[in-house]
C-alpha cells in the first residue's frame, strides 16, 4: 500500500479534532496526529508506511495515532469479514483477563465485555470468512512490523515463530467496555505463569473499521502517557531485555533486572548519558502478588518519587505504596489519583494506533451507539530473555 503524503498535512489537521490530551482540569489540547511524512526526503517519506516521529512516540512512551492509514477498499473487506464471522459464531466473549483467576471464573458476556476472533489457525483458516482479505491486511502488517524492528532497534520482532505475533478483531456491543490495563508485564510479576512463553507483547496496535464514528458514540481508546507535553526521559519498555516496572520523578523508566549472578533480582534506571543506575539497596526476590517495589528502593530515594507501572486498584499484581487494598476501578473510569493526563482516540475507520505494550496503560470506554465498535488489532511479539536462556 502506498504510504499517503505529506501533502495531506491540511486534511490530518482537520481530522485531528477527533484526537485529545486532556487534564484533569477538563482543559482540551489538540494533538496533531503523527503520521506526516518527513517532507525532506520525499522518496524515503514515500516508501515508509510510518514516519520517524511516530518510531518516535512509540520509544519515548507516547500514542502514535495516524488517520486514514488503511485504504477504503480494506477497511470495508475487513468490516465485512469481521461481520460474517460474527454472524457465524467464530467470536468468543475475552474481556480484561485478571491474572489472579482463571479466564472461566471472570464471567464475560458479549453484551458488557469485549468479543474477539483470535488470529493463529483461527485468522488464517481458508473456511472463515474471507482469507484474501485477511491476508492482505497481514501483507500490509508484516511490512509495519519490519519497519517497526528497524526503526526502535528491536531486532527481533522482524523474525516468525510459535506465538511469535498475534492478530485479532475485537467486537464491542452497545454498552459494552473494556477496564484499564498493561498489555504485557515483567515476566517476574506474572507468578507461576512467568517464564513460560519465549516471547513478550512488545507493541500494541489497532486499526479501527468503523465507517463514520463519531466521538459522540463513545467506545474511544483511552491512553495514560506521562504528560501532553513531555515524554519519558529515556526509552521506554524495555533495556538490555529487562523489562519496565515503574517510573521515577514521573519521567524516567525503572527496570528490573532479573537475570543477576545472585539469582535475585535488582531495580535501576539510566541516568543522563544513558549510564546504569542501581535503586534497589540489594539483590531481592520478587514477592508474591500484589507487590510492592517500592520497599526494595535505596533509603535515599524517597518513596514518594517512585510510581510502579500499575497498582493494585488498576491490576491485581501490584500494591500502591499507603494504598494497599484498595479496590478496583470501573471499566471505564475516566480519572485516578495516579493519573493526571489522558488522551481519547476516537476509533474512526482506518486510524492505525501504535503505541509500547510494556509501558502505556489503556481502556477502552463505554460505548454509547446503538452499533458495534469493530476494529482489528494486536500486538508484535519480541523475544524475551526466556529466549536468550534457552
Amino acid at each position: 500500500m502506498q504510504r499517503l503524503g505529506f501533502t495531506w498535512g491540511f486534511i490530518f489537521q482537520v481530522l485531528a479534532v477527533s484526537l485529545y490530551i486532556r487534564s484533569r482540569s477538563g482543559t482540551v489540547h489538540a494533538l496533531t496526529p503523527p503520521g506526516e511524512c518527513d517532507s525532506t526526503n520525499k522518496d524515503t517519506a514515500k516508501a515508509s508506511l510510518i514516519s520517524t516521529e511516530v518510531l518516535e512516540k512509540i520509544a519515548y512512551g507516547g500514542v502514535a495515532v495516524i488517520p486514514n492509514w488503511l485504504p477504503p477498499s480494506l477497511i470495508k473487506s475487513l468490516h465485512d469479514d469481521a461481520q460474517n464471522l460474527f454472524d457465524n459464531g467464530y467470536f468468543t466473549p475475552d474481556g480484561l483477563t485478571n491474572t489472579a483467576l482463571k479466564k472461566s471464573e471472570q464471567g464475560f458476556t458479549g453484551k458488557a465485555d469485549r468479543q474477539t476472533f483470535r488470529g493463529g489457525d483461527g485468522w488464517d483458516d481458508p473456511n472463515a470468512g474471507d482469507l484474501s482479505a485477511r491476508n492482505e491486511f497481514g501483507t500490509l502488517m508484516r511490512n509495519l512490523r519490519k519497519e517497526l524492528a528497524l526503526g526502535l532497534d528491536r531486532p527481533t520482532l522482524d523474525t516468525e515463530g510459535t506465538r511469535k505475533h498475534e492478530m485479532t478483531y475485537n467486537w464491542y456491543e452497545p454498552g459494552a467496555s473494556l477496564g484499564r490495563h498493561l498489555d504485557e508485564h515483567h515476566e517476574e510479576t506474572k507468578g507461576t505463569r512467568g517464564w513460560i512463553m519465549p516471547t513478550r507483547r512488545s507493541v500494541t496496535w489497532l486499526v479501527y473499521l468503523n465507517d463514520g464514528w463519531l466521538e459522540s458514540e463513545g467506545g474511544a481508546l483511552r491512553c495514560y502517557p506521562r504528560s501532553p507535553n513531555k515524554q519519558s526521559s529515556g526509552k521506554v519498555g524495555s533495556h538490555d531485555g529487562n523489562l519496565q516496572v515503574g517510573w521515577l520523578h514521573g519521567d524516567r523508566p525503572v527496570f528490573l533486572d532479573s537475570m543477576r549472578e545472585s539469582g535475585l533480582c535488582a531495580l535501576y534506571c539510566l541516568d543522563d548519558n544513558v549510564k546504569r543506575k542501581e535503586l534497589s539497596t540489594k539483590d531481592f526476590e520478587v514477592p508474591r502478588q500484589p507487590i510492592d517495589f517500592s520497599v526494595f528502593l535505596e533509603s535515599s530515594i524517597p518513596r514518594e518519587s517512585f510510581e510502579q507501572i500499575s497498582t493494585a486498584r488498576l491490576d491485581p499484581r501490584f500494591v500502591a505504596a499507603g494504598n494497599q487494598g484498595a479496590s478496583p476501578p470501573s471499566p471505564s473510569s475516566s480519572n485516578t489519583t495516579e493519573d493526571q493526563y489522558f488522551m481519547d482516540v476516537v476509533p474512526a475507520a482506518g486510524t492505525l494506533v501504535l503505541f509500547d505494550s510494556v509501558s502505556l496503560p489503556h481502556l477502552v470506554r463505554e460505548v454509547t451507539s446503538k452499533r458495534q465498535r469493530i476494529a482489528a488489532t494486536g500486538w508484535f511479539h519480541e523475544d524475551s530473555q526466556f529466549q536468550a536462556l534457552v
